[in-house]
This record gives structure tokens, sequence and C-alpha cells, in this order.
């Protein structure tokens, strides 16, 4: 099994180095205003960037422009970031390195800023680990900051400054919006564009969404079947007899429902995973515990229990329909209705050793394969590991290999 473990990983490796982010159709406008037409690696950035890789044509080799060079470039269909001077705030909301000053402490700084909408009034978006600003202009105006700021008062409690609203109020009004409706907007990217829709569509004026366009699926639930090889070993040192060796190969079930989360960026490749699952799996060793007089002893185990998988995902992209994944997660057993135990032979007297206490945290790794985001296939390995959480001489060897099948409900 280590040996197909192994090659799977190798597989996975080497089809990475052919699933890079793709190079799609876009453009640039150089600070000669030209604009041109070319194939730019589409990154997906969670950060704004400050360059970004291009080639003229698909076999050319890959160049580098930076924010010094464009005044704007675009995918199409995708994103869009401009090249504004503006004066930003960079307050932080960690409490303790919060200051005590209500007004923005502006900085001016050139940035790539992201289209967020564009029309008679535009909504711009920018992000630095973990840092969200938003800015705005109508038309031809200067590009400013939606101010939004928190702070501490005197007495030690956080506040807030709130102009973004009193900001949109005065720069956009328009018949159809009031501040009633606007002291309800918070400083979110989604009520931000439906406050700019409101005014476009309020003054007739055409408009693009560009995040309408980048709409994803960012959720999946998906039913998990499986089956389960397991191989099993129960030790104990102060026998002579050393170890129980339930053998490889042991069969069992499992289902599973997988909860997915993908997080929106670098094109929707990692994801978050929570997968509660059921499993039951049992078994009878028998070994000769003396030579002398040949008493033998068998050992029965069962385990019931809920797994949960709480796990990372990485996606590789072959084609529209067809992506490879690994993830590695941690899973967390909870017995239902579990027990182990050893007993000589024809005894019907106490057990030699008997628990009902199975349960623990482990390590997994998985590989696999989904086509059209409907069906998936993965190999989940749970390397050995002692499944009696009672403390003591006992102790168990016991690892795993899954085949399971998935089909996505949404």
């Amino acid at each position: 099994m280590t040996k197909l473990l192994t090659l799977f990983l190798a597989l996975f490796l080497v089809l990475n180095g052919y699933t890079q982010n793709s190079f799609v159709k876009g453009y640039y406008i150089n600070n000669s205003n030209e604009k041109i037409d070319c194939l730019i690696k589409n990154d997906d950035w969670l950060n704004n960037p400050t360059n970004f890789n291009y080639k003229t044509t698909e076999s050319s080799e890959q160049k580098t422009l930076t924010i010094n060079q464009v005044k704007e470039f675009a995918i199409l269909n995708k994103s869009k970031y401009v090249r504004h001077t503006v004066n930003i705030d960079r307050s932080t909301n960690i409490i303790n390195d919060m200051d005590y000053d209500k007004k923005p402490i502006f900085n001016k700084e050139e940035l790539f800023l992201k289209v967020l909408l564009e029309g008679k009034a535009n909504l711009y978006g920018y992000e630095d680990s973990g840092l969200i600003r938003y800015f705005f202009n109508k038309e031809l105006t200067d590009v400013n900051q939606l101010v939004n700021k928190n702070y501490l008062t005197y007495e030690g409690q956080v506040a807030k400054n709130n102009e973004f609203r009193r900001q949109l109020w005065n720069e956009l009004k328009c018949e159809g919006i009031s501040m009633q409706h606007l002291a309800k907007i918070n400083y979110r990217q989604s009520e931000l564009i439906k406050f700019f829709i409101t005014y476009n569509e309020c003054n007739n004026s055409e408009f693009i969404n560009y995040q309408k366009k980048q709409k994803k699926n960012l959720f999946n639930l998906t039913l998990r079947p499986g089956v389960r090889s397991s191989s099993l070993v129960l030790k104990n040192a102060n026998y002579n007899w050393k170890e129980i060796d339930f053998g490889k190969g042991l069969t069992s079930f499992r289902f599973g429902l997988e909860a997915e989360f993908i997080l929106g960026f670098n094109n929707n490749k990692w994801a978050l995973l929570l997968e509660p699952t059921y499993q039951n799996f049992d078994s009878e060793a028998i070994i000769v515990s003396s030579q002398t007089t040949g008493e033998r002893l068998i050992a029965n185990i069962n385990n019931e229990s809920i797994e949960v998988n709480l796990g990372l995902r990485y996606y590789m992209y072959l084609n529209d329909n067809l992506k490879l994944f690994t993830n590695a997660s941690m899973l967390i057993n909870s017995s239902i209705n579990s027990s182990v135990a050893v007993r000589v032979e024809g005894s019907l007297g106490t057990p030699i050793y008997s628990t009902d206490s199975i349960s623990g945290i482990n390590a997994a790794i998985g590989f696999g394969g989904a086509y059209k985001s409907k069906y998936n296939l993965e190999l989940r390995y749970l390397p050995s590991r002692n499944i009696l959480s009672a403390q003591g001489a006992w102790g168990t060897e016991f690892s795993s290999v899954s085949m399971v099948l998935g089909y996505s409900i949404f």
C-alpha cells in the first residue's frame, strides 16, 4: 500500500507541473495609453497585485509588467485592475494596535485597484494581507477611499467611524436613495455593490458588475460512501505472546456527508472540509498463547463510531470538467458502541482484558479526482495509530486505506 500511495503522490506532483494557473485572453494599457491585447496569467489574486505575468502568444516567452509600467489591465470576462494614486488609511482593526484618533490617517500610495462596478459611479476594492478598503469616484472625478475606521475611546471601548455613509450621501445623491437607506449599509463588498447598482439604475446609467461575472459556487455538499481496508495489531509487552495480529485486508464500510467550503481566491483551488462519517469495524483473532499447554486466546474488536474529518483540500485543474485534488485532515473519532475483549478460549470467566473506550485523534491524507464538480473518487490513507483511549500496557497499531466515492447534492 505504501508503494501505491508513493506512486499516486508522484503522479500528482508530475501533473501539478502541467496544471498551473493558465494564461487567458486579456489586455493592458501602458503609460503611452496604448492598449495591447495579450494573454495574462490568471492568478485570481487574493491581495491586489503590484505586477502580473503575460504572453503575447501561447508559444511566446512569459514576461512580467509592474505597476510602474501599466495604467490598466484586465482578464476578459473575469477581472479588471486600474492604477490610481490615492490616499489610503491603513489603520488596523487589532485592538492592541488601535489608536485614539477618530480621523483616518492617510498616506498617498500608487495602487492597482480592483474594479468591482463600473458606471456613472465606480466602486473599487483593495485588499492586502487582511486589510480591506473600498474606493469610489463619479465619472472623471478623483478616486477617494470610503472611510470606515475602528478606534479606541478614552474609556477603552472600540468605536467606529462610518464616514463612508456620509460620503455616499453627499456625492451620490439620487431620488431613490434616502439617508435611512444609507444608515443600514455596512462596509461590506456585497452591500456596497448593491448601493452602486441602485445609484446607477437611478441615473439610467449603464454599468458593469464585475463581481457578477465572477460569481462562483463556493459550497458543495457531497454524499460519500466508501469501503475501507484495515490492518490491526493488539499489543501488550507484559505477556510472552506480545501481540495479537488480526491481519491485513480487513474490510469495512463507511458513509460520510462532506461539506466543502471553497476559498474564493487562486481560482478556487483551496477548500476547507468538514465531513462527519459513520463507520463500523469488527474482527476476531485467535492465537496460541502457550505452546506448552496449547492454550489459545480469542480477541474481539467492534468499533462503531462517528469520525469527524476537518481538513484542507487543494485542486489542480486538468480541463474544464476534470480536476485532481489532495487533502490533509485531522480525524476525530467518537465511539458510539465499541468494545475490545481478550479471553482464554472456552473460558466463561473475566476476560484478560476488556474496554469500551475506543476513540482518539489522527491525521489522514487523501488523493483523488473530480468530474464536472459532481462526481469524485478519493483514496484516503490513515497511518498507524493507537485507537485505545485508556492509558496502560495495552495498545494497538491500526491503519487503513479507504476508497471513497462522492456525489455532490449541490
